[in-house]
């Protein structure tokens, strides 16, 4: 087993490879979770977009503190990889949507992507950008740590 691998690597590769993460919520009611399809960042900043009335939208803006899930396709025997990240939710700010957009974009294989907010604008209207910033993300990657997890602080 490596005990020095490039975790930075690790996890560009597990999320490059990846479309969908599972967004976990908290809030009177009690724990929430919701599939989302993500796009995301060198800084390993997670984009997704979401109606306002959603349970994990209302949540995040009460409780901004969130975990997200990331799971390559599981191929088992102690090849399975995957991201258990920790961090901050929330809207995201105007001047930073189109960037994320076209990050989210390309993850789902969008042919055309935006060049302006406003064609962003028009492909999700009704919806809102979020960004989840990573405090910890802990890394599971069994070809080379088996059932250990590796910490990064971004």
């Amino acid at each position: 087993m490596d005990k020095n691998p490039d975790l930075r690597h690790l996890i560009e590769e597990i999320l490059r490879d990846s479309r969908e993460m599972i967004l976990a919520t908290f809030s009177a009611k009690g724990p929430w979770v919701a599939t989302l399809v993500f796009g995301h960042d060198a800084n390993f900043n997670l984009y997704w977009i979401s109606f306002d009335n959603t349970r994990h939208t209302v949540e995040l803006e009460k409780n901004p503190q969130v975990a997200a899930a990331i799971n390559k396709q599981p191929t088992g025997g102690g090849q399975d990889k995957g991201l258990q990240i920790e961090g901050k939710a929330m809207r995201l700010p105007e001047e930073q949507i189109l960037g994320a957009a076209r990050e989210y974009f390309a993850k789902r294989g969008t042919p055309h992507m935006p060049k302006t907010l406003e064609e962003v604008n028009t492909l999700t209207e009704g919806r809102s950008w979020f960004v989840l910033k990573p405090t910890k993300i802990y890394i599971y990657y069994g070809p080379l740590f088996g059932y250990e997890r590796k910490e990064f602080v971004p």
